[in-house]
């Protein structure tokens, strides 16, 4: 993968993390339905995208009164997220769609890309107490 005298290219990085990424996605993926909102995106019908994604159902570090990044206190709130693969959905995704994992709906409330082709997708599941 590098090239003479060892030198990594900016080439050889990008295919290294879409490797690493694949081999996540085999070997932790579960099958995700992607559910385009039919409000924000008509056109799509609200029609599911059948992909694999990997799951978080609980994990988020945040930083409590950090004041510019220093002191503060850091506490995890469980927060599900998913991560897919941008080609593989072939849409982008936006605040409000939804996604289907293990039989639970959840509603996307950010999506955060990380400009090598996937994107991590912060969840909300309603959850009524009364049910």
């Amino acid at each position: 993968m590098c090239h003479a005298g060892g030198v990594l290219t900016m080439t050889d990085w990008t295919e290294a993390i879409a490797n690493l990424q694949e081999a996540c996605r085999d070997t932790f993926g579960v099958p995700v339905s992607y559910i385009p909102s039919v409000e924000k995106r008509p056109e799509l019908g609200g029609m599911a995208i059948e992909i694999t994604g990997i799951f978080d159902n609980a994990r988020e570090t945040v930083n409590l009164m950090a004041g510019g990044g220093r002191g503060g206190m850091e506490t995890v709130i469980p927060r599900p997220v998913v991560e897919l693969r941008l080609a593989d959905l072939g849409v982008d995704p936006m605040e409000g769609d939804e996604v289907v994992i293990n039989s639970l709906t959840y509603t996307i409330t950010d999506v955060q890309p990380d400009g090598h082709g996937t994107a991590v997708l912060f969840l909300s599941q309603d959850q009524n107490l009364f049910a």
